[in-house]
Protein backbone atom coordinates (compact mmCIF):
# COMPACT_ATOMS: atom_id res chain seq x y z
CA UNK A 1 0.00 0.00 0.00
CA UNK A 2 1.64 3.59 -0.70
CA UNK A 3 2.51 5.56 2.04
CA UNK A 4 0.61 8.88 0.37
CA UNK A 5 -1.65 9.91 -1.88
CA UNK A 6 -1.17 11.24 -5.21
CA UNK A 7 -1.93 14.77 -3.40
CA UNK A 8 0.92 14.24 -1.14
CA UNK A 9 -0.59 13.77 1.93
CA UNK A 10 0.33 10.80 4.39
CA UNK A 11 -2.55 7.49 4.37
CA UNK A 12 -2.87 5.43 7.30
CA UNK A 13 -3.24 1.52 7.26
CA UNK A 14 -6.57 1.77 6.22
CA UNK A 15 -5.45 3.99 2.92
CA UNK A 16 -7.03 6.75 4.52
CA UNK A 17 -5.88 10.34 4.67
CA UNK A 18 -3.95 10.15 8.49
CA UNK A 19 -4.91 12.10 11.11
CA UNK A 20 -3.72 12.36 14.72
CA UNK A 21 -6.16 12.09 17.44
CA UNK A 22 -6.93 14.87 19.02
CA UNK A 23 -9.39 15.57 21.92
CA UNK A 24 -12.35 18.02 21.39
CA UNK A 25 -13.72 18.50 17.93
CA UNK A 26 -13.00 16.47 14.74
CA UNK A 27 -10.06 18.18 12.76
CA UNK A 28 -10.57 20.01 9.73
CA UNK A 29 -10.22 17.49 6.73
CA UNK A 30 -8.07 18.09 3.13
CA UNK A 31 -10.18 17.73 -0.16
CA UNK A 32 -8.07 14.26 -0.60
CA UNK A 33 -11.19 11.74 0.00
CA UNK A 34 -13.89 13.89 -0.90
CA UNK A 35 -16.04 13.62 -4.38
CA UNK A 36 -18.09 16.28 -6.60
CA UNK A 37 -21.35 17.01 -5.59
CA UNK A 38 -23.15 18.86 -2.97
CA UNK A 39 -23.34 17.60 0.33
CA UNK A 40 -26.38 15.10 0.86
CA UNK A 41 -27.63 13.13 4.27
CA UNK A 42 -29.42 10.17 4.59
CA UNK A 43 -31.67 8.96 7.72
CA UNK A 44 -32.43 5.71 8.53
CA UNK A 45 -35.14 5.38 11.15
CA UNK A 46 -35.10 1.96 12.96
CA UNK A 47 -38.47 1.81 13.94
CA UNK A 48 -41.71 3.41 12.90
CA UNK A 49 -42.27 5.28 16.15
CA UNK A 50 -38.84 5.88 17.28
CA UNK A 51 -36.79 8.88 16.10
CA UNK A 52 -34.64 8.83 18.82
CA UNK A 53 -31.62 6.47 20.04
CA UNK A 54 -32.01 4.51 16.75
CA UNK A 55 -31.73 7.37 13.84
CA UNK A 56 -28.59 6.79 11.59
CA UNK A 57 -27.88 9.80 9.56
CA UNK A 58 -24.59 9.40 6.82
CA UNK A 59 -23.87 12.64 4.88
CA UNK A 60 -21.48 12.58 1.69
CA UNK A 61 -19.49 15.22 1.63
CA UNK A 62 -18.25 16.99 -1.53
CA UNK A 63 -15.30 18.60 -2.34
CA UNK A 64 -13.88 22.02 -0.44
CA UNK A 65 -15.04 25.53 -1.66
CA UNK A 66 -12.37 27.86 -1.37
CA UNK A 67 -14.26 30.48 -1.69
CA UNK A 68 -15.25 29.87 1.34
CA UNK A 69 -12.73 30.86 4.42
CA UNK A 70 -12.89 27.51 6.39
CA UNK A 71 -12.65 26.03 3.37
CA UNK A 72 -9.22 27.54 2.20
CA UNK A 73 -7.56 27.31 5.58
CA UNK A 74 -8.19 23.61 5.50
CA UNK A 75 -7.20 22.94 1.84
CA UNK A 76 -3.99 25.51 1.78
CA UNK A 77 -2.85 24.82 5.70
CA UNK A 78 -3.53 20.39 5.93
CA UNK A 79 -0.50 18.68 6.39
CA UNK A 80 -1.07 16.99 9.25
CA UNK A 81 -3.57 18.04 12.23
CA UNK A 82 -3.05 19.48 14.62
CA UNK A 83 0.53 21.14 12.68
CA UNK A 84 -1.30 23.23 10.10
CA UNK A 85 1.98 24.22 8.61
CA UNK A 86 1.22 26.47 6.10
CA UNK A 87 2.38 25.21 2.36
CA UNK A 88 3.51 27.36 -0.61
CA UNK A 89 0.31 28.20 -1.56
CA UNK A 90 0.53 30.42 1.96
CA UNK A 91 -1.68 30.56 5.03
CA UNK A 92 -5.02 30.30 4.52
CA UNK A 93 -5.31 32.17 0.93
CA UNK A 94 -8.32 31.17 -1.46
CA UNK A 95 -5.71 30.17 -4.12
CA UNK A 96 -4.63 27.22 -6.43
CA UNK A 97 -1.32 25.11 -5.61
CA UNK A 98 -0.30 23.95 -9.53
CA UNK A 99 0.32 20.87 -8.54
CA UNK A 100 2.41 18.23 -11.07
CA UNK A 101 0.44 15.75 -13.08
CA UNK A 102 2.76 14.85 -15.97
CA UNK A 103 3.26 10.82 -16.20
CA UNK A 104 -0.15 10.38 -14.04
CA UNK A 105 -3.51 8.68 -16.03
CA UNK A 106 -5.79 11.16 -17.06
CA UNK A 107 -8.69 10.00 -14.18
CA UNK A 108 -5.72 10.68 -11.67
CA UNK A 109 -4.43 13.64 -13.19
CA UNK A 110 -7.94 15.31 -12.94
CA UNK A 111 -8.61 13.91 -9.43
CA UNK A 112 -5.23 15.87 -7.88
CA UNK A 113 -6.28 19.02 -9.81
CA UNK A 114 -9.66 18.81 -8.39
CA UNK A 115 -8.15 18.03 -4.91
CA UNK A 116 -6.27 21.32 -5.16
CA UNK A 117 -8.74 23.51 -6.10
CA UNK A 118 -9.99 23.12 -9.91
CA UNK A 119 -13.39 22.79 -10.72
CA UNK A 120 -14.29 20.01 -13.20
CA UNK A 121 -15.48 23.03 -15.18
CA UNK A 122 -11.82 24.55 -15.78
CA UNK A 123 -10.12 21.52 -16.35
CA UNK A 124 -9.83 20.13 -20.07
CA UNK A 125 -8.50 16.80 -21.80
CA UNK A 126 -7.17 17.88 -25.13
CA UNK A 127 -7.46 15.62 -27.77
CA UNK A 128 -4.46 12.86 -26.94
CA UNK A 129 -0.59 14.07 -28.04
CA UNK A 130 0.69 12.40 -31.32
CA UNK A 131 2.79 9.18 -30.34
CA UNK A 132 5.10 8.77 -32.73
CA UNK A 133 7.81 5.64 -31.57
CA UNK A 134 10.81 6.13 -31.32
CA UNK A 135 13.80 2.93 -32.07
CA UNK A 136 15.98 2.37 -29.60
CA UNK A 137 19.24 1.68 -30.07
CA UNK A 138 21.08 0.76 -26.49
CA UNK A 139 20.01 0.40 -23.45
CA UNK A 140 22.64 0.44 -19.74
CA UNK A 141 21.47 -0.69 -16.80
CA UNK A 142 23.72 0.64 -14.01
CA UNK A 143 22.08 -0.42 -10.90
CA UNK A 144 18.81 -2.71 -10.29
CA UNK A 145 16.64 0.22 -10.71
CA UNK A 146 17.81 2.73 -13.40
CA UNK A 147 18.83 2.30 -16.71
CA UNK A 148 19.52 5.02 -19.46
CA UNK A 149 17.65 4.14 -22.86
CA UNK A 150 19.38 5.59 -26.16
CA UNK A 151 17.14 7.09 -29.27
CA UNK A 152 16.87 9.81 -31.53
CA UNK A 153 16.06 13.41 -29.55
CA UNK A 154 14.48 11.29 -27.07
CA UNK A 155 15.26 13.26 -23.82
CA UNK A 156 13.34 16.39 -26.36
CA UNK A 157 10.65 13.87 -26.54
CA UNK A 158 9.88 12.83 -23.02
CA UNK A 159 10.93 15.15 -20.08
CA UNK A 160 11.16 14.31 -16.47
CA UNK A 161 8.01 12.80 -14.96
CA UNK A 162 6.74 11.75 -17.93
CA UNK A 163 6.34 7.88 -18.55
CA UNK A 164 7.68 5.57 -21.26
CA UNK A 165 7.00 2.27 -22.79
CA UNK A 166 9.42 0.00 -23.98
CA UNK A 167 8.11 -2.57 -26.43
CA UNK A 168 9.71 -6.24 -26.81
CA UNK A 169 12.70 -6.44 -29.60
CA UNK A 170 15.96 -8.58 -30.16
CA UNK A 171 18.63 -7.05 -27.86
CA UNK A 172 15.69 -6.21 -24.97
CA UNK A 173 15.41 -8.12 -22.26
CA UNK A 174 12.40 -8.89 -20.71
CA UNK A 175 12.52 -7.29 -17.61
CA UNK A 176 12.56 -3.93 -19.90
CA UNK A 177 9.73 -4.29 -21.47
CA UNK A 178 6.83 -2.22 -19.85
CA UNK A 179 5.83 1.23 -18.63
CA UNK A 180 8.67 3.38 -16.80
CA UNK A 181 9.18 6.91 -15.41
CA UNK A 182 11.73 9.27 -17.05
CA UNK A 183 14.05 10.33 -14.09
CA UNK A 184 16.44 12.14 -15.93
CA UNK A 185 18.55 12.31 -19.64
CA UNK A 186 20.71 14.60 -21.76
CA UNK A 187 21.96 14.85 -25.50
CA UNK A 188 19.58 12.00 -26.75
CA UNK A 189 18.70 9.62 -24.45
CA UNK A 190 16.49 9.33 -21.07
CA UNK A 191 17.02 8.02 -17.53
CA UNK A 192 14.32 5.76 -16.77
CA UNK A 193 13.70 4.63 -12.99
CA UNK A 194 12.22 0.48 -12.37
CA UNK A 195 13.21 -2.36 -10.47
CA UNK A 196 14.63 -5.63 -10.70
CA UNK A 197 17.12 -5.02 -13.40
CA UNK A 198 20.49 -6.14 -13.45
CA UNK A 199 23.81 -5.14 -15.42
CA UNK A 200 23.04 -8.63 -17.74
CA UNK A 201 20.19 -6.00 -19.24
CA UNK A 202 22.90 -3.84 -20.78
CA UNK A 203 22.93 -4.35 -24.36
CA UNK A 204 23.01 -2.93 -28.27
CA UNK A 205 19.63 -3.57 -29.37
CA UNK A 206 19.31 -5.36 -33.24
CA UNK A 207 16.46 -5.31 -34.00
CA UNK A 208 13.08 -3.04 -33.41
CA UNK A 209 12.33 -1.97 -30.33
CA UNK A 210 10.06 1.31 -29.67
CA UNK A 211 9.84 3.83 -27.01
CA UNK A 212 7.31 5.49 -27.00
CA UNK A 213 4.88 7.88 -24.24
CA UNK A 214 2.57 5.56 -22.00
CA UNK A 215 -0.64 5.68 -23.66
CA UNK A 216 -3.17 7.70 -21.63
CA UNK A 217 -0.71 9.27 -19.52
CA UNK A 218 -0.42 13.04 -19.51
CA UNK A 219 2.42 14.11 -21.55
CA UNK A 220 2.12 17.53 -20.85
CA UNK A 221 -0.10 20.71 -18.88
CA UNK A 222 -0.54 23.96 -19.45
CA UNK A 223 0.28 25.95 -16.32
CA UNK A 224 3.29 25.17 -14.84
CA UNK A 225 3.83 22.46 -11.84
CA UNK A 226 4.64 24.34 -8.38
CA UNK A 227 3.20 27.80 -9.44
CA UNK A 228 1.33 29.34 -6.57
CA UNK A 229 -1.84 31.72 -6.16
CA UNK A 230 -3.45 31.10 -9.11
CA UNK A 231 -6.70 32.22 -9.13
CA UNK A 232 -10.40 30.38 -8.19
CA UNK A 233 -11.90 29.90 -11.60
CA UNK A 234 -8.47 29.66 -13.77
CA UNK A 235 -8.42 27.23 -16.17
CA UNK A 236 -6.09 24.02 -16.84
CA UNK A 237 -5.58 21.76 -19.57
CA UNK A 238 -3.87 18.44 -19.45
CA UNK A 239 -2.65 16.33 -22.96
CA UNK A 240 -2.49 12.66 -22.33
CA UNK A 241 -0.36 10.12 -24.73
CA UNK A 242 -2.40 8.44 -27.47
Amino acid sequence: MPTTNNNGNALDSSGNVAVDFVWGNFPMQPNDDRADGTPTATVVVNGPDNNGWTTKSTVASARLDLTQDSHAIASSDYSGFPGFIANSAGAGIANIYVPYTLGQTTASAIDELKDSGYVAANITTATAATNTAKTTTRINVTSTSVATVYAASADTAFPVGTKVSITAGTGIPTALVGSWTVTGGTSGNIVISGSGWTVADTGTISAASTLKGTTGTIKTQSVAAGTASVALGSSITITPWA
